[in-house]
Order: C-alpha cells, then structure tokens, then sequence
C-alpha cells in the first residue's frame, strides 16, 4: 500500500481545518438563531396574553353576563308560572272549602261545607279525635 504524500496529507488537513472554522461559524449562527426564535417566542407569549386580557376577557365576560340575564329572565318566568299554579290550586281549594265548586272526582252531590254540617259526620270526626286523644 503507497503512503500518501506529505503535500496531499497538508491539503487535507488544510481543508478539515477550513471545515472546521466552517462549522464552528454555523454553529456560532444557530446558536444565534435559536437564542433569537427563543426571544420571539417569549413576545408572542407575552402578545397573546396581552390580546387575551383586552381583547379575549371583555367578550368572555360580556358572553357570561348575557347567559346569566338569559337563566335570570327563564327562572323569574318559570318562577311566576309555578306562582300562578299554586295560587290557582289555593283558589280551587278555597272555592271547594265554600262549596263554590264541587270536586270533579266527587261521589258525593253535597258540597265540602254541606258535608262539614251532616250531623253524622261530625259525631264520627269527635269520635276520631277523642279516639286519638286517649291513644
């Protein structure tokens, strides 16, 4: 096997050192590049949560305000239709206690009041409530 010349054994140590210099120069410049796309990161995050705090913010709080008037005006009509039902219901009771109206399921023809009259009734409601007083 033939030893290469010392003349060809310079070149190539010229030329790795060249290469050399060369990659260090780009590594000098990605070292750069990143330190700078680290710096631009850091703004956009810093942007973004800028834009969220003046911009994002209000309009989740205006969105949040308008659902909550929305649940309040639902719940204040549903809360007056159940008003209105047990009012109507109390009416209905009232008009049956005065015997104003007859109940619609009733086997009996007589009133509530009429009924509360029936001597007959009222002997076996004291007798009831005696019953219960001595047990």
């Amino acid at each position: 096997m033939k030893q290469p010349a010392t003349e060809d054994l310079a070149a190539v140590r010229q030329q790795l050192r060249e290469e050399i210099s060369e990659a260090r120069g780009a590594l000098k410049d990605l070292h750069r590049e990143i330190r700078a796309a680290r710096e631009a990161a850091e703004t956009v995050r810093t942007v973004a949560a800028e834009l969220a705090e003046t911009h994002v913010r209000p309009l989740l709080e205006a969105e949040v305000v308008r659902q909550v008037d929305l649940l309040r005006e639902e719940t204040s009509g549903q809360m007056r239709k159940s008003v209105a039902k047990v009012i109507a219901e109390f009416d209905t009771l009232r008009d049956l206690l005065l015997g104003v109206q007859r109940p619609a399921d009733s086997r009996e023809e007589r009133s509530i009041p009429e009924l509360l009259q029936d001597p007959a009734i009222l002997a076996r409601a004291q007798r009831k409530i005696r019953e219960a007083d001595r047990g």
